[in-house]
């Protein structure tokens, strides 16, 4: 059995990739590596490398410290980007369904678009789970909270845009890893 999200699951349920980094983002990778190039058995370069990976609130979490201030005023350059983002969702809103009558493009356009919105997509629910654990934990002040919400509704607006010129559903987003799972 496998936890997800405090609850079993059966094994034979498939976990998506997007769960699996998120899991890792979520409790954080350390990586450790040396590498060595010789030439004629020559060290020449050393490289050594020393990679945290974790998200935003585990850092905060670990370190201590607050990447982000709550307590942070609303400021006017918070309510000019939130206008921006609202209009940007409203024009994407209003463009899908005048796109649908654009005719179905090319296949390598539309294969070439799937692979890019897939990645799009893998990374902006990644991010969307990380905004959600931020929230959750209060770490953001009210104009942040907003800002970025309605950014990943933007950036999910505009991939649904992009979806329909190119004749691309959801389910065509999600690419079957084999034994890894599913993508997303």
């Amino acid at each position: 059995m496998i936890n997800r999200s405090n609850s079993l699951v059966n094994k034979n349920e498939r976990v998506t990739l997007v769960d699996a980094l998120d899991k890792v983002l979520e409790k954080g990778a350390l990586i450790n590596g040396d590498i060595v190039i010789r030439v004629a058995d020559v060290d020449l370069v050393f490289l050594g490398l020393r990679l945290i990976l974790t998200s935003v609130s585990k850092a905060e979490e670990l370190s201590g410290k607050n990447f982000s201030d709550r307590d942070k005023e609303f400021t006017p350059e918070d309510a000019a980007y939130i206008q921006k983002l609202q209009r940007e969702i409203k024009r994407a809103e209003e463009n899908i369904p005048k796109l649908i009558d654009l005719g179905s493009p090319k296949k390598t356009e539309q294969g070439l678009a799937k692979l890019i919105l897939t990645l799009v997509e893998l990374i902006r629910r990644l991010m969307e789970k990380e905004a959600f654990r931020r929230v959750k934990k209060g770490a953001l002040s009210k104009a942040e909270v907003q800002k970025l919400g309605l950014s990943l509704k933007a950036v999910k607006k505009k991939i649904k845009e992009i979806q329909v010129i190119f004749g691309i559903e959801d389910e065509d987003l999600n690419l079957d890893l084999g034994p890894l799972g599913n993508l997303i």
